[in-house]
């Protein structure tokens, strides 16, 4: 059965930004679409993700389709990898696999670590389709976000002027230039 995981960014909750926005889309069509809120900064690590992930981990299928929100996405990846999990679809919202030195949040940037995988190329494995959105004015280095498209050899959508696809930039209630790939 296809089913959909829209997976927040660090420190944000599953009602931010256009979490619901996808939630309600995918419903109308008829989907189920989880879209759950993972522990908040001062208890996160991969590890505390997972656990409070695997409750729905019974749900997943080769007809699930992943949407990762930056740390949300590389989330994904891990979870799915470690779990040997195989998706239809993933679908990557400012996705990376290492830390940005440039960033604003350093401290954002050491929680980040322990969601980094190896041997992300492998990724390919567990998911048929990848699609990875970014844009040249996020926080994170554009060619942090290219190389995470590339090794994953996923579609690239480049939206100029999005940033960190978050309320700065008019991403507070919707997105609609995902629709046509959900």
């Amino acid at each position: 059965m296809k089913n959909y995981f829209v997976i927040h960014a660090l420190g944000n909750v599953g009602d931010d930004y256009w979490y619901r926005y996808i939630q309600k889309t995918v419903e109308e069509r008829g989907y189920k679409c989880i879209v759950p809120t993972l522990p908040p900064i001062e208890k996160m690590s991969f590890q505390s993700w997972a656990k409070e992930f695997d409750k729905y981990k019974d749900l997943i299928n080769e007809d699930s389709v992943f949407i990762g929100h930056s740390t949300g996405s590389i989330f994904s990846v891990k979870y799915l990898m470690t779990n040997k999990l195989k998706i239809a679809k993933f679908i990557g919202v400012v996705s990376f696999n290492e830390n940005n030195i440039n960033s604003p949040h350093p401290d954002w940037e050491e929680i980040n670590k322990s969601f980094f995988v190896e041997n992300l190329s492998d990724f390919k494995n567990f998911a048929k389709e990848r699609i990875c959105f970014y844009s040249p004015t996020d926080i994170y280095d554009f060619r942090l976000l290219d190389k995470f498209a590339c090794e994953v050899d996923a579609k690239k959508v480049i939206i100029q002027d999005a940033g960190h696809f978050t309320s700065i930039t008019g991403y507070d209630k919707e997105f609609k230039e995902i629709v046509e790939y959900l």
